[in-house]
């Protein structure tokens, strides 16, 4: 059988109708040659009715639960493609969107594909989605920095991923930024990361739902980072959210960033924190305009990210030889 173009690895865990959404939207692809999809199950959830697809070769790979890192990972090694497409199961691809990934991978050398994903909330929700929604800006290719690179829609030739050392997890807890470590050692490398344009789709994103919920995400992904940056010293200024959530540096900062760090740690106690949290509740209640709401949103998930970020921090000082392992 001829080697196929590309090959889309798909990790999943438990979710199996996002996984069909995906897969729909992947019967909407074509390209001039074969492809296929890798359907890699962290937990083997799906092994009794695994999907089917037409427009592609579909292989169903069952993994004992290890991750979506070593899904990815094992997903890869498996594959046949001359480009790698890591798509998450929560992500749908808008036609064309993988030949023009895929167009671009083949006709550059040194380069990571990124898609141009909106972010919507997966069910009808309230402001906090509303105003949360995303939408890529613009059509063309675009080079974005290391920092943004993201597993929910990359790609890159095969032989690139296996020469950078695949993707590896540099905090041992969840979410683990194994993205953005991958983008770095790839920018430290000497590749590019490009936001494609033309390659659109939606990352159907349930923490979109609620404040709530997000600021649960946020405030693990800000605790595992204190271990990505230690491993990389050299992202810290490439990750604005983390830059107000430090501890004053009153001789190296200048002043309207000591400034931002004083009101980020005020707005960050506990009493504080539930107060905002009371007024969102309450104007969403009133159905208070988004004006309102906006600020008051960015101003909670910024306190959650200053509390697991500071969690982080205070915990690699107690047990600097381990790893964060935990975030809630």
């Amino acid at each position: 059988m001829k080697r196929p173009v590309a090959s889309v690895v798909i990790p999943t865990h438990r979710r199996p109708e996002a996984l069909r959404r995906a897969l729909a939207s992947l019967e909407q692809q074509f390209l001039d040659e074969a492809f296929e999809v890798v359907v890699v199950d962290d937990g083997a959830y799906m092994a009794q009715d695994p999907p089917r697809g037409s427009a592609f070769r579909l292989r169903y790979l069952p993994l004992e639960p290890s991750g979506a890192t070593a899904a990815r990972n094992r997903g890869a090694q498996v594959s046949q493609g001359q480009v790698l497409v890591f798509m998450d199961d929560d992500v749908t691809m808008a036609a064309g969107a993988l030949a023009a990934l895929v167009q671009v991978c083949l006709e550059q050398k040194r380069v990571l594909a990124l898609g141009a994903l909106s972010e919507v909330a997966p069910r009808p929700a309230g402001a906090f989605a509303r105003l949360y929604r995303r939408e890529p800006d613009g059509w063309e290719t675009t080079e974005v920095p290391c920092a943004l690179c993201n597993t929910q829609l990359l790609a890159l030739r095969r032989e690139d991923f296996f020469a950078l050392g695949m993707l590896q997890d540099p905090t041992g807890g969840w979410p683990n930024w194994d993205d953005v470590d991958f983008g770095y050692r790839a920018h430290r490398s000497g590749y590019r990361l490009l936001r494609v344009g033309r390659a659109r789709g939606v990352h159907w994103d349930a923490s979109l739902e609620t404040w709530q919920a997000a600021c649960q995400r946020w405030e693990r992904a800000a605790y595992s980072a204190v271990s990505l940056l230690e491993r990389h010293p050299g992202l810290s200024p490439m990750l604005p959210m983390l830059a107000d959530k430090r501890p004053p540096d009153w001789r190296k900062d200048p002043p309207r960033l000591i400034l931002r760090k004083v009101l980020r740690s005020a707005a960050s106690t506990r009493p504080i924190r539930w107060s905002l949290e009371q007024a969102a509740q309450a104007l969403e209640r009133t159905g208070a305009p988004d004006i309102l709401l906006g600020p008051l949103y960015r101003w909670i998930i910024g306190a959650y990210i200053y509390q697991g970020f500071r969690r982080g921090l205070r915990d690699r000082s107690r047990h600097p030889s381990e790893s964060c392992q935990h975030a809630g």
